[in-house]
């Protein structure tokens, strides 16, 4: 997943401490079997295989990848395909083709449109046979859903034992209160990732963060990043710099940032209120937007915000 990982786990039960040190080492691992099967830059992970049989007919896969699987293409038919399971070869062709320690910077910059968007609804399901048939031009990339499913899973797995926080490179999601407080989770500039703008208190549900400043690279004379819009098959040009939802779950938030981010200040806040998600977005002037309800506390001065 190209991030660190933590969990903290509050258990003043005396019952459950024997249980506590197990189910921390499940977490873990649980986080490097699904980075195992739903990695693209692994060759041996099921999404890598399920990607080279493209073109060749149904191929039964994993539980792991038929779950996110199922859950991305639902996300893409409930975002209007703005967010979208399939983009993976429009990212190789923006030189996104390997881990991002090692893209490289020459090459030509190519968007494609046409066979961008839109191009989930060709992905062909079989529930009772849990197979999946790819058209021979296309490839998944489940970066964008992944990493909220699998934070969602954790912290469901660890609640029972006591209050739990599980945070995935931003992608975070609590479940229950330490001694009844809510967690306090700050809300990072989006220009400078040494400070904070906001603190949150979350009590319950999940935020998570996508941004166009982390991973970004020059090919030729333009520069890019990894946030795709699949309407015209290249990196979107919205508006935002960096968008953080708060949901129910990791995974809607995750979605939900990345979905907002793609489509810009105006219409992302309209998806935002349609589903009644909270957030704090960012313009790449350095203009602070909150939307519904995003509990925020002060840090700092905050001039520039606005609540839409």
């Amino acid at each position: 997943m190209n991030t660190g990982v933590g969990v903290w786990l509050c258990c003043a039960d005396a019952k459950h401490g024997a249980a506590v040190a197990p189910a921390m080492r499940r977490a873990e691992e649980f986080f490097h079997a699904v980075d195992a099967e739903l990695s693209r830059f692994r060759p041996a992970s099921a999404l890598s295989e399920l990607n080279r049989a493209s073109g060749q007919g149904p191929r039964t896969v994993s539980p792991i990848l038929w779950t996110v699987l199922v859950s991305a293409l639902h996300a893409a038919h409930e975002s209007g395909g703005i967010y979208d399971p399939t983009i993976l070869r429009s990212l190789e062709r923006i030189g996104y083709d390997r881990s991002f320690e090692a893209i490289r910077a020459a090459g030509p910059v190519e968007g494609d449109p046409a066979a961008a968007f839109g191009s989930w609804r060709r992905v062909r399901l079989d529930s009772a046979a849990r197979s999946v048939s790819l058209p021979g031009d296309l490839a998944l990339d489940l970066g964008g859903i992944a990493k909220g499913w699998t934070v969602d899973q954790v912290a469901l797995a660890l609640a029972p034992l006591g209050p739990t926080l599980v945070d995935a490179g931003g992608d975070l999601r609590v479940a229950g209160r330490p001694d009844r407080d809510p967690w306090p989770i700050g809300v990072q500039d989006a220009f400078n990732p040494e400070r904070d703008r906001a603190v949150v208190r979350l009590r319950d549900g999940a935020l998570a963060t996508s941004s166009v400043g982390g991973r970004r690279w020059q090919r030729g004379t333009r520069m890019l990043h990894h946030v795709i819009d699949p309407r015209t098959g290249t990196s979107a040009g919205s508006d935002l710099h960096s968008v953080t939802v708060r949901a129910r779950t990791a995974m809607i938030a995750d979605v939900a940032a990345k979905v907002t981010l793609v489509l810009g200040s105006v219409p992302g806040a309209s998806y935002l209120r349609q589903r009644s998600l909270g957030a704090w977005l960012t313009t790449m002037d350095g203009r602070d937007i909150i939307v519904g309800e995003f509990p925020w506390e002060e840090v700092e001065s905050h001039a520039s915000l606005h609540r839409v």
